[in-house]
């Protein structure tokens, strides 16, 4: 495993619960992974070409923005405490990953402060891997949980690098302190731009959310959306739609991440344009189908998504079930892609999901012989895409919460 966040412990669980001998390779000094908050920023804001880069990007304020019941794994529930929100704080995600980890008597496999330098594919379906205590250990599997939520895409804009004001990353964004007074500009359209935009407003003298396309969201007066940003001029912003914004004080990218494997050998899967490719089930390469692709996803409901994909690859490593033929998978990874080119409107978008994921999820369960999903999770999973859009800035807090029970 690499990783020791949501990903790479259940998967870790699930490997041991096949009779399987695992090591989790962590380069932190703790599990939890994206999960792990510091108040330390990288020397680089925009995260492009940091000396020290770092993993996580919460900020202080983050709170989840499922109910705990949804972000549980299968056997191990997550409960809110007496007169907690059902949309807790990153610590309690945090510690509820410590805990699973503690329960399930993960500690002793994962090797903390180490970093996978290289995976190579060997004969038999083998694989190589070299860590950055320049040990080399022979594996009959690797699965890949490093996150997605790491690496900054900053899109360019025309004469950025003579912006006059703080140019920032959301990768790097902690709290609201530095804004203070300030005229600030985010550009994005995703949770964090809203989240960040709201926590802003509340210091800064004025607040400009730029996107392509706006929600019908109520932000209040100290929030003014325009276009996207089309150039830079000393403080100034030239965006689309003809509006110029002066004298800046600030421009912070809510603009997503990149997928990264900087271990991996080349010819494992493919990464462009954010599409990470060939993966039959969205999981393995038809080619190298001892290696396993946890989590790529995005817009989903994470943890149970992580359990049921490596409990997909576990117990079809264990042989209880057999994969197609790899000219089949290969005719499903170009069938899948057929799609995806068919109704997703830009390939950097491709692993986000939409309805199709519950059932994705239960079409892995049947395969591998696991439950699928309860009566329950999709009821709730779409009260929840119901109340963002009926209250997209309260939800946390809105009544309709006090109870989850479906």
């Amino acid at each position: 495993m690499i990783g020791a966040g949501a990903a790479g412990l259940v998967a870790a669980r699930e490997c041991l619960r096949q009779g399987f001998r695992v090591r989790v390779f962590e380069k932190s000094g703790q599990v939890g992974g994206v999960w792990q908050y510091t108040d330390d920023v990288e020397d680089d804001l925009l995260g492009v070409s940091s000396q020290r880069p770092l993993h996580g990007s919460l900020y202080k304020s983050l709170r989840t923005n499922l109910p705990v019941k949804l972000m549980a794994f299968r056997d191990f529930p997550f409960e809110p405490g007496e007169g907690e929100s059902q949309f807790v704080s990153h610590e309690r995600v945090q510690s509820y990953l410590e805990n699973f980890a503690k329960v399930f008597d993960l500690y002793p496999v994962v090797r903390f402060g180490t970093t996978v330098d290289a995976v190579k594919s060997l004969s038999g379906d083998r694989w190589l891997v070299r860590t950055s205590d320049s040990r080399e250990s022979v594996f009959d599997a690797v699965i890949v949980g490093n996150g997605h939520y790491s690496k900054p895409r900053v899109p360019g804009v025309e004469g950025m690098k003579s912006f006059k004001g703080l140019l920032m990353h959301s990768h790097n964004y902690r709290n609201s302190d530095r804004f203070k007074g300030k005229r600030v500009a985010l550009f994005g359209a995703a949770a964090s731009a809203l989240d960040i935009s709201l926590e802003i407003s509340q210091v800064a003298e004025q607040v400009y959310w730029c996107a392509e396309k706006h929600s019908d969201i109520d932000v209040g007066p100290h929030i003014k959306r325009v276009g996207s940003p089309l150039e830079m001029k000393g403080s100034d912003l030239q965006v689309k739609g003809q509006d110029r914004v002066n004298h800046l004080d600030a421009f912070i990218f809510c603009t997503g991440y990149h997928y990264d494997f900087p271990f991996l050998e080349n010819g494992i899967v493919n990464v462009v344009d954010n599409w990470v490719h060939p993966l039959y089930r969205e999981i393995i390469p038809p080619h190298h189908p001892t290696i396993a692709f946890i989590g790529l996803s995005y817009a989903v409901i994470p943890f149970p998504l992580f359990e049921i994909q490596v409990k997909w690859f576990t117990r079809m490593l264990a042989r209880k079930f057999n994969l197609p033929s790899q000219s089949n998978m290969v005719s499903w990874c170009e069938k899948k892609a057929s799609w995806l080119r068919a109704n997703k409107p830009k390939q950097r978008n491709f692993h986000k999901k939409g309805p199709e994921l519950y059932s994705q999820m239960d079409d892995l369960a049947e395969e591998c012989g696991a439950k699928s999903l309860p009566e329950w999770f999709v009821p709730l999973a779409e009260r929840v895409r119901l109340a963002r859009l009926e209250y997209p800035v309260s939800y946390r807090d809105h009544e309709c919460w006090k109870s989850v029970d479906s």
